[in-house]
């Protein structure tokens, strides 16, 4: 389990949802993986410890600013280092938009896919778009933030139309006033126990960290909409 006493930096996971994170790249017993993403590099080590214990591949993450003075100044990869993972993470200093397409063209094709980049609306729906491209069937597709409105926005589109089931509780948008989260907690009472239990699974383990596994693989037919 991940240790809850390291001092959590911004922009990083909370220790549940690396603990969710690991489960989640463990079930998929991954030769390749990616994240977009790399900030302070702990879900990075988290992933290339079960790379690593799995025998799988390699890690490959997206960060244009990992060590850009306004940005994480190295700190990611100075963790990667410490935690004796050099071998197993190749990092592009490049934006998604550029780097992800080229890895389609290139034929990558990845088992497990961490989106964690910039929390935009069409950033993540971009990121979205091409990790269903570059994901292999019953591969799965973590997002981190989805409490974020933009994020959040995005994945239900994701949900809404293309081919995967959700794994853990649905995710929640943040709500801010108090009595918008207390009429959601009265709502989830009222949905019986699968459902309270549903939600505080979300609020005490997933947080705010997504996950889907693709079934297939799809392209959304020319006239196909879905309300999200």
């Amino acid at each position: 389990m991940h240790s809850s006493s390291q001092t959590r930096e911004p922009g990083s996971m909370l220790a549940q949802e690396y603990d969710v994170l690991t489960e989640l790249v463990r079930a998929v017993h991954p030769r390749h993986t990616l994240e977009i993403g790399l900030g302070s590099g702990q879900s990075a080590v988290e992933i290339c410890k079960v790379l690593r214990e799995v025998g799988g591949g390699r890690h490959l993450a997206i960060d244009p600013f990992q060590f850009s003075p306004d940005g994480h100044q190295g700190r990611g990869m100075q963790r990667i280092r410490r935690e004796g993972f050099d071998d197993l993470l190749e990092l592009i200093e490049d934006y998604d938009y550029l780097v992800l397409p080229r890895l389609l063209s290139e034929g990558r094709r990845f088992d497990f896919i961490l989106i964690d980049g910039w929390h935009s609306f069409d950033y993540t729906l971009l990121d979205l778009f091409y990790a269903d491209l570059l994901l292999r069937v019953g591969g799965v597709i973590a997002v981190h933030d989805t409490v974020w409105p933009a994020v959040h926005r995005a994945c239900r589109f994701f949900e809404t139309h293309k081919a995967y089931e959700r794994i853990g509780p649905p995710i929640l948008v943040r709500i801010d006033p108090l009595i918008g989260r207390a009429v959601r907690r009265v709502r989830q009472i009222l949905a019986g126990p699968e459902g309270y239990a549903e939600a505080k699974s979300r609020r005490v383990r997933w947080c705010s960290l997504g996950a889907y596994r693709k079934l297939e693989d799809r392209i959304v037919p020319n006239d196909f909409y879905a309300a999200f």
